[in-house]
């Protein structure tokens, strides 16, 4: 039987090309990892930023075609998390928070509003509350650099995988991972709310005088904000249960709240898919009570509210229309 040559110059090749595919897998599959550790690594990153650095700075928030312009001071020492954000345009107001407490000061009505509410930034950024559960319903992607308040950033688009949330684009400081500008974009990628700092000073020096308030209250009646006030709802306090809320979505809070003139407690629920969150609130009405029946908006708000079980459901958050309308007819009563 004749011996079959092998043409040893093509096997040789052909090895060559298998080994060269199999490196660019590998390579393929390292660099997605990387990428997707240093998308969620700047996420991390803009949260302890946020929360946890000295900064002073002026930023613009536009929203349903109104601009406000606001100074913010923030600070964070032995005694947690301070701020103090002040108005420079419009009608004025200073909001004051602490790790107990938000103080909201409104010259125009001479009053002091005083809510017992945890600490937390003022700024209306994206701050994630679980990075790791983000993919399953967001791609995040780094897709450039620019320049925001004379501060080099790095850009982080998340995209939305379905039409039951919005679109974001982050603008994030490179050292720190500050976040200096967020847009909110709705189905159609139009800018439906954007905050940008037009000027910031990274890591200053807080003293106790610059969060004081500036404007003067001695004389103005105070408030106490009554919603502010909450207990945990205890087991067997719930009666209510959600079915087909939208995927990704899932009750991180509830509470019972006490409102003015009411003589039952709330029960406010909040849902969220990690970024998005939903406020459900459920109350007993009375037969000649008002009802918000249906949906209603203002800029990247949304709102629904209906009727069930002689219970007002009222469902508002920073989600699309069908969101809130899908989450408000998924209540019911057990």
């Amino acid at each position: 039987m004749p011996v079959k040559k092998i043409d040893v110059s093509n096997l040789v090749r052909e090895l060559k090309h298998a080994e060269v595919k199999f490196v660019l897998i590998i390579v393929a599959l390292f660099a997605s990892v990387a990428h997707a550790e240093s998308t969620e690594m700047w996420l991390a990153k803009m949260n302890e930023a946020v929360h946890g650095l000295n900064y002073t700075g002026t930023y613009v928030y536009i929203n349903d075609g109104h601009i406000d312009t606001m100074q913010i001071v923030h600070s964070v020492d032995d005694k947690g998390e301070r701020e103090r954000l002040l108005s420079l345009n419009g009608e004025a107001r200073e909001i004051l928070r602490d790790s107990e407490k938000v103080t909201c000061i409104l010259p125009a009505d001479k009053s002091v509003i005083v809510g017992h509410l945890k600490a937390g930034t003022g700024l209306p950024a994206l701050l994630p509350e679980n990075i790791l559960e983000l993919r399953s319903v967001y791609d995040i992607e780094l897709i450039g650099r620019d320049r925001i308040a004379g501060y080099p950033t790095v850009i982080l688009a998340v995209e939305p995988k379905d039409k039951m949330r919005y679109g974001y684009r982050i603008w994030l400081e490179e050292d720190s991972g500050m976040v200096l500008r967020s847009d909110i974009m709705d189905g159609q990628a139009n800018v439906i709310e954007q905050m940008m700092f037009t000027e910031i000073s990274l890591q200053s020096p807080i003293s106790a005088a610059m969060l004081e308030p500036t404007v003067e209250h001695e004389q103005f009646r105070v408030v106490m904000d009554h919603m502010a006030s909450h207990e945990e709802m205890q087991p067997g306090q719930n009666k209510w249960t959600f079915s087909r809320i939208p995927k990704g979505f899932r009750i991180t809070s509830q509470s019972l709240k006490s409102m003015p003139m009411k003589k039952h407690l709330v029960q406010h629920f909040v849902l969220s898919d990690g970024i998005a969150s939903v406020s459900v609130y459920i109350e007993k009405t009375m037969p000649d009570d008002q009802v918000l029946e249906g949906e209603t908006s203002m800029g990247s708000m949304n709102a629904y509210g209906r009727k069930v079980n002689n219970h007002r459901v009222t469902v508002m958050g920073e989600a699309p229309r069908a969101t809130v309308r899908q989450i408000a007819e998924a209540v019911a009563k057990n």
